[in-house]
C-alpha cells in the first residue's frame, strides 16, 4: 500500500463515503443559515426553522448512512470508525440547531458581536469538516486529510478565545437571567465547535490507521 493514499477506499465502497459528504454539506448549510439568522436577526424565526428542517433532514441522511452499512458486507472504514464520524457530524448539526432554537426560545432581542464571531468560525471549521469528507471521496492524499484537521483544530481554538472574552464581558453585568442565557448561548456554540474538533479526532484517526 502506498503511503499517503488512500488505497483503502473501493469503487464499491463510493456510496458510504458519498453520503458522509452528504452529510457533512448539510452541516455545512446549518451553520450557514444559522450565521444568516444572526446577521439578519429580524427574521430570526423564519431562519430558526430553516435550521431545525435542517436538523431533521440530517437524521434522514444519518439513518440512511446506517441502512447502506447493515447492507454491506465490507465497509471500506472500520463500523466503529463510520459511526463515530457520523455521530461526531450529527452532533455538530444538534448544537447549530439548539444555539438557533435558544435564541428564539430565551426571546434575545439582539444577538451580540460574540455571537457573530463565534457562527462565522463555526462556519469555517464546518466547511473544513465538508472539505475532508470530499478528500475522502475523491481519494486525495492522508496530508489533505491532517491539513483540514489542523484547521478545524485553529478554529476550535479560535472559538475558545471568543469564548472566553463573551464570558468574561458577560459577568460584568448585573442581569442574572441575562448571565444564564447568554452562557447558555454562548456555550452550545463553543460546543459546536468542541464537536467538529471531534470529527477532526477521528479523521486523524482513520488516515493514520489507513494510510
Amino acid at each position: 500500500m502506498a503511503k499517503g493514499s488512500l488505497s483503502w477506499i473501493r469503487s464499491n465502497d463510493k456510496a458510504i463515503i458519498d453520503v458522509l459528504a452528504e452529510q457533512a454539506q448539510n452541516v455545512v448549510k446549518a451553520t450557514s443559515t444559522l450565521l444568516e439568522l444572526i446577521t439578519k436577526y429580524e427574521k430570526v424565526t423564519e431562519y430558526n426553522s430553516k435550521i431545525s428542517n435542517m436538523e431533521h433532514e440530517g437524521d434522514e441522511i444519518a439513518h440512511k448512512l446506517f441502512n447502506i452499512i447493515d447492507q454491506t458486507f465490507v465497509t471500506p472504514i472500520d463500523r466503529e470508525d463510520i459511526s463515530k464520524l457520523t455521530s461526531a457530524i450529527d452532533e455538530i448539526l444538534d448544537s447549530t440547531q439548539g444555539a438557533a432554537d435558544r435564541l428564539v426560545l430565551f426571546k434575545i432581542k439582539k444577538p451580540t458581536e460574540y455571537m457573530l464571531e463565534l457562527a462565522k468560525v463555526l462556519l469555517s471549521a464546518s466547511q473544513e469538516v465538508y472539505e475532508s469528507m470530499t478528500h475522502l471521496r475523491s481519494w486525495k492524499s492522508s496530508k489533505d486529510l491532517i491539513g483540514h484537521c489542523q484547521n478545524i483544530s485553529k478554529y476550535e481554538h479560535q472559538g475558545d478565545t471568543i469564548y472566553r472574552n463573551a464570558i468574561a464581558e458577560l459577568f460584568e453585568t448585573n442581569d442574572p437571567v441575562e448571565i444564564i442565557k447568554f452562557k447558555e448561548i454562548y456555550e452550545t456554540l463553543e460546543g459546536a465547535l468542541d464537536q467538529c474538533a471531534d470529527v477532526a479526532d477521528v479523521i486523524e484517526d482513520i488516515a493514520l490507521k489507513y494510510t
